[in-house]
């Protein structure tokens, strides 16, 4: 008689472990969309409708224009004719491909100065909407063994793809006086397209300084996809970190800024932990990793701590993390997974002493809590930098003029190590402003 009764057990065990893990696939796909090449811009940040900062430094359209390129580089195979995707599929490659895309905007904006109404305005009379319009390869880099067939690449067609993206880059650095490069790296569900119309709302709202590259990993656009997506941004984590040192030895750069949302966080993570032990290793800085930024990071807290004994700070100029209670996603994620996740904020208590004064004591580490911020409640509470004009403002802020969180307008109350958004942050960032 106990037979039947343990194999009950067992199906009720594996029938949980699938709600499970279906409901976080439900919850998580506020990571993507089902429209993919359509993206309504996202809210104008604070800093600029209440806070007087002009992302644009009083630059009219004559300046701007020459450096408003937006790069990316993926390594998803390329689309055949007979693919559903236009330009790349959603299956993994080998080869990490560079290019440029065009964005267009519907409807369009009349002039520049009705761009920038857009652009600083609290509220916006029509929704604009974004759209990839082409995609020019300019063809694999030279750290990539093999095409997607498994063939050698000719080192001719690599050595040449190089020198021109390495060349498009220092030109977009040399025109926009600003020899930064930002890298954002999406969350799953999404295909080619989303993330990279994501990248052109955060190229322009930083107002096309420095260089900004779309880093396309292969995630697939299906809600039930989100293991196996995980899996597929650690296969991936070789070729982010090849790219950022190809960066930092063969262009102008001065910093390479990586921005990591969702399960894109993960392969951020790896990559600036990667880059620490091999500094570590090497006796010196290879990669100059400068703010490296996770938002609705779904990784293991035990894990982080571990990494961060190992010297993970060491590889970069910044580590910012941000949280929020709101964020139903990582919620979920925490009860399929049993262990509390990076993205999530810590309960009264519930971070032993010893951690909590080593969170304090690193200076280049800054926990936001991101709970308070208007907007940051909106769907699943997931993608709440893009939704939170506040939350946009700090990230926006921080990477533009490189101010710590106190000079940002935020607060936190003693002995702890979380930042807050106080309910009158916008008088407070106004005034911090008038300050550098």
């Amino acid at each position: 008689m106990q037979r039947p009764n343990q194999f009950s057990a067992k199906r009720k065990t594996w029938l949980s472990c699938t709600i499970q893990a279906a409901a976080i696939a439900l919850m998580l796909s506020g990571c993507g969309e089902y429209v993919y090449n359509e993206l309504e811009l996202m809210p104008s940040p604070t800093v600029y409708t209440e806070g007087d900062l002009d992302p644009f430094n009083s630059r009219g359209p004559k300046q701007i224009q020459p450096h408003t390129q937006l790069f990316y580089a993926t390594d998803r195979e390329v689309a055949a004719i007979n693919d559903k995707q236009e330009f790349y599929t959603n299956k993994r490659g080998i080869a990490l491909r560079t290019g440029t895309v065009s964005i267009e905007m519907t409807p369009p904006a009349q002039d520049w100065e009705s761009l920038r109404r857009i652009t600083l305005s609290g509220e916006r009379e029509t929704p604009r909407t974004l759209q990839v319009s082409a995609v020019h390869e300019i063809g694999p880099m030279p750290f990539s063994s093999s095409d997607e067939n498994g063939a050698a690449l000719p080192d001719h067609i690599t050595s040449q793809a190089e020198s021109i993206f390495s060349q498009a880059i220092n030109r977009q650095l040399d025109l926009s006086g600003n020899r930064d490069v930002f890298i954002y790296v999406h969350g799953y569900n999404v295909d080619f397209e989303y993330p990279t119309l994501v990248s052109k709302e955060l190229q322009h709202f930083l107002g096309y300084q420095g260089a900004f590259i779309s880093y396309n990993w292969p995630a697939t656009p299906n809600r039930f996809a989100y293991f196996r997506d995980l899996e597929t941004a650690s296969a991936t984590r070789r070729n982010l970190r090849k790219l950022v040192e190809l960066l930092s030895d063969k262009t102008k750069a001065r910093r390479i800024h990586l921005i990591g949302y969702s399960a894109g966080s993960r392969l951020v993570f790896e990559v600036a932990y990667q880059i620490a032990l091999q500094n570590q290793s090497s006796g010196k800085r290879r990669a100059r990793l400068g703010q490296v930024i996770l938002i609705g990071s779904d990784l293991d807290r035990t894990y982080f701590i571990q990494a961060l004994t190992d010297g993970l700070l060491e590889g970069m100029d910044h580590l910012s993390i941000y949280m929020s209670s709101s964020d139903a996603a990582l919620n979920l994620s925490r009860i399929v997974f049993g262990h509390n996740r990076l993205g999530q904020v810590a309960a009264e208590g519930e971070v032993p002493s010893g951690i909590e004064d080593l969170l304090i004591s690193e200076s280049r580490l800054s926990l936001i809590d991101a709970s308070n911020a208007p907007g940051v409640d909106q769907g699943n509470g997931h993608w709440y930098f893009r939704s939170s004009p506040w939350t946009s403002s700090d990230i926006f802020l921080s990477l533009l003029k490189g101010l710590l969180p106190a000079t940002r307008g935020l607060i936190r109350e003693p002995k702890s190590a979380v930042w807050q958004f106080p309910s009158d942050y916008p008088e407070r960032l106004k005034s911090a402003l008038s300050v550098y």
